[in-house]
């Protein structure tokens, strides 16, 4: 079942419940040609969280009208889709990088505001501050809550952010406690500032502790920590509390 829904003057809704049928894809293909007879352009929330598959014959139908939604497409602003299957979330980024032209912004099914927001042009960065200082009451702690997607420009703020702690006497250890994980942007990799940043901070950290997010994070964390002399362990979300006793010994 699909709905469609104009959510503001230049903002529609497009919600995909239960299977997509050919039906829907029909429906879609109208709703385009509708769209473009009207001139195009706006913006577009693709709400896919109650979304349970869809059907062969959907994506055949698809694939007829496939010029006309591309062009639709090419004429669209802001683009956000919103699901809470991992899978959909990544084939829409691959979508995104082998479609030049056309970037859609991905969102988990608690980021369903943040998107709804940046559709409607109620904010400008299509996703929210991903970096929180945290306060545990210890001065050589430097602690840090990761929320979110992490892009290039969250990481950097991060990095300065923590670069910035770590210049005031003593502290030396390093906190960061992540949820709610939604992966990250991979030119944030292509970032100097990052780089060296983390570099610098590695040359001055005694301790560093990884609360929650995926095990491979930690893991990875953990292994990095034979190349510098600071001691790095991973925590489960629920063992915040350890991981402040480890640092603050």
């Amino acid at each position: 079942m699909i709905e469609f829904e104009q959510i503001a003057p230049h903002a529609h809704r497009i919600t995909v419940m239960a299977e997509f049928r050919q039906a829907d894809a029909q429906a879609l293909a109208g709703f385009v040609k509708e769209q473009q007879a009207k001139g195009g352009g706006g913006n577009l929330l693709i709400d896919l969280t109650a979304m349970a598959g869809f059907s062969w014959s959907a994506v055949a139908e698809e694939m007829v009208h496939f010029p006309l939604l591309l062009k639709w497409a090419y004429g669209l602003d802001r683009i956000a889709i919103v699901s809470d299957e991992e899978w959909v979330r990544t084939s829409a980024r691959l979508e995104s990088a082998l479609l030049p032209g056309i970037s859609y912004q991905v969102y988990d099914d608690d980021e369903a505001e943040t998107a709804r927001a940046w559709v409607l042009e109620q904010v400008e960065n299509p996703h929210t501050g991903a970096f929180h200082e945290i306060d545990v009451s210890d001065p050589k702690i430097a602690a840090y809550e990761l929320s979110g997607r992490l892009d290039r420009e969250e990481s950097e703020k991060g990095v300065a952010m923590v670069r910035a702690k770590f210049d005031l006497e003593g502290c030396t250890r390093l906190l960061l406690v992540i949820r709610n994980w939604h992966g990250f942007d991979l030119d944030r990799l292509l970032s100097g500032e990052v780089l060296n940043g983390k570099l610098e901070i590695a040359r001055k950290m005694e301790r560093y502790a990884i609360v929650g997010g995926p095990k491979w994070i930690r893991t990875y964390a953990e292994f990095t920590s034979n190349f510098f002399s600071g001691e790095i362990r991973g925590f489960e979300l629920e063992d915040q509390a350890k991981a402040i006793a480890w640092l603050s010994e």
